[in-house]
């Protein structure tokens, strides 16, 4: 056999004659009276000669064809689902210009092409419904379609999947009829698969396509005759392929994030105390600044501090976000993680254009790359989070008033008042702005030394309060390195979540794509789109199987041939 395995085709082409000559067909077809015969599409005609003519590979009728095309094919839950007349899919035969189709309901295209859409039984099927996911349409026309085309001149073709009922061409892209988007053909329940998984976890199964074709017709010395190595051409698409999890972890860790973001103007309000460490360091730090003359002494200092609400709004929009890599996805919003698993396969291609009986093993390996993605993921978002939170402190702003009584051999002096009004950020620039100082005088005694007390403190009040701030806001045991090893925490289960569901399919789910049951390597089953006959060329887009169970789903399988020249009762 010459076969020719591509990648996916944009549509099924027409089938070319072969300039092949047979010198045992024109044997069979020499004439026995003096009338030419010329075949036509289900006949012959005569004409005075002296010879028969059985036409060419496009008009022969001598030619018994067969396709066949379904989407969905295997064994679940201990059901064959061969056995489901829903998704029993379509059949043809052309025998010398007699078509018979099953069902019988198919839609004819033409004389020698008939589709049929996945029956909606397939959808109120418990099993299918609650396994397999077929609860919908794919959400595009065409979406389902199973089609085949089968011509007595020796040609056949099958197309399944998302299917151009007209032409058969396929689109694995899942943008077919101008549909913008990518539907999902099907969501596996892993858990009918291994029963170890999580009923959480599902394989969603992208928008999928698969075509076979076969020319069996040569032409010997211009006789129609079977080619013992006919042209056979088989394409498939796969949209994607993703695991999803309903991940009860995230709803917690977002309302958790959201408690630590409320909280966090309450930790302002609590910092400003007035017997809090932060007004504390303040005194303490401002009382240093009077200079230490003769007689000079300091009451008791007091601070008041005011931080204004932080706008945390640019924080709060990171709790509805959707993060991913390019590989997981995790959606906080909706409580889902998802996997792409056609990244894990080398190439731009992902899961197309593969070999004949490429398998996916999802190892130890991936499911270990899986899980710290995740991780990482929750932690880069942990971090964006805590930035945020950083910027609305450093932005928020803070009012601190100070008032320093100065005494003189223990009598009154004055009183200095100091304001200072700006945000985190502008004390933290390493030039913290000088505070507003207003001096009331209570005595006449002393008044020389005034000047160096009020230098002293509009020169240093600034440095004083930034670093008061900085310890409180940004030291260890300060409120934003809590507010961090919060949030770090909290994304812990999530991660954890990941692993513990990806775990029970280390090496125990099978992924095959470009099926095809006639090439080395073909994965074994009971299934009947994972058998092929002599002659037959099979090509199933996708194998969903559980390693050491008979648990197995065959998606979007096309089936061209087995032909045969001059079947019984022909010619």
């Amino acid at each position: 056999m010459k076969a020719q395995t591509g990648a996916m085709a944009g549509r099924l082409r027409r089938l070319a004659p072969l300039a092949v000559f047979s010198v045992a067909t024109m044997g069979l077809l020499t004439a026995t009276s003096g009338t030419l015969a010329a075949w036509t599409d289900d006949e012959y005609v005569s004409a005075g000669a002296g010879v028969m003519v059985a036409g060419d590979c496009s008009t022969t009728t001598l030619f018994q064809t067969q396709s066949a095309a379904r989407e969905l094919s295997g064994s679940l839950g201990g059901e064959d689902l061969d056995t489901l007349a829903a998704v029993h899919g379509i059949s043809l035969r052309n025998t010398a210009g007699a078509v018979f189709v099953d069902p019988a309901t198919a839609t004819r295209v033409d004389p020698v092409t008939f589709t049929s859409a996945l029956e909606a039984g397939a959808f109120g099927s418990p099993l299918l419904s609650a396994a397999v996911g077929l609860n919908q349409p794919a959400g595009s026309t065409g979406a389902y379609t199973q089609w085949a085309r089968a011509k007595a001149s020796g040609q056949a073709g099958g197309a399944a999947g998302l299917v151009s009922d007209q032409s058969g061409a396929i689109d694995g892209t899942g943008t077919a009829n101008g549909s913008a988007s990518t539907p999902t053909a099907a969501s596996v329940n892993l858990a009918s698969f291994i029963p170890a998984s999580q009923a959480a976890m599902t394989l969603d199964v992208g928008a999928l396509a698969s075509s076979s074709e076969v020319d069996a017709c040569m032409l010997n010395n211009g006789w129609p005759a079977l080619n013992p190595s006919p042209v056979v051409t088989r394409s498939y698409g796969i949209a994607g392929l993703r695991l999803n999890l309903s991940a009860d972890s995230i709803k917690p860790l977002t309302t958790s994030v959201s408690g630590i973001l409320d909280s966090t103007a309450g930790d302002l309000d609590a910092l400003s105390s007035p017997t809090g460490s932060l007004a504390t360091a303040i005194k303490a730090g401002v009382k240093g600044l009077v200079p230490d003359s003769s007689g000079l002494g300091v009451g008791s200092v007091t601070t008041k501090i005011t931080f204004r609400p932080p706008d945390l709004t640019a924080a709060r929009q990171l709790l509805g976000e959707t993060l991913t890599d390019g590989v997981v996805t995790v959606d906080l919003a909706n409580s889902r993680m998802s996997f792409d698993l056609s990244k894990l396969v080398p190439g731009p291609a992902g899961l197309n254009g593969r070999a004949p009986n490429t398998e996916l093993v999802l190892d130890d390996a991936a499911v270990q790359d899986l899980t710290q993605r995740t991780s990482v993921l929750l932690q880069k978002w942990g971090d964006s989070l805590t930035g945020e939170v950083k910027k609305a402190v450093n932005a928020t702003s803070v009012e601190v008033d100070t008032k320093v009584p100065l005494t003189l051999a223990g009598v009154p002096l004055a009183v200095v008042t100091l304001h200072n009004d700006a945000t985190v950020e502008a004390f933290a620039s390493g030039s913290p702005p000088a505070p507003v100082l207003s001096t009331e005088v209570l005595g006449t005694v002393g008044l020389n030394l005034l000047g160096s007390v009020t230098s002293a403190l509009l020169d240093g009040t600034g440095e004083v309060v930034a670093g008061a701030l900085q310890k409180g806001l940004f030291t260890a045991g300060g409120l934003l390195p809590m507010a961090e090893a919060a949030i770090r925490s909290a994304v812990v289960p999530v991660a954890a979540e990941a692993g513990t569901a990806l775990a029970p399919l280390a090496n125990a789910l099978s992924l095959t794509v470009n099926v095809q049951p006639d090439q080395p390597g073909a994965p074994t089953g009971n299934a009947e789109a994972g058998r092929a006959g002599a002659g037959q060329y099979k090509v199933s887009a996708l194998r969903v199987g559980a390693v050491g169970t008979a648990a197995e789903l065959y998606f979007a399988t096309a089936s061209a041939g087995p032909v045969a020249f001059r079947p019984a009762g022909v010619g």
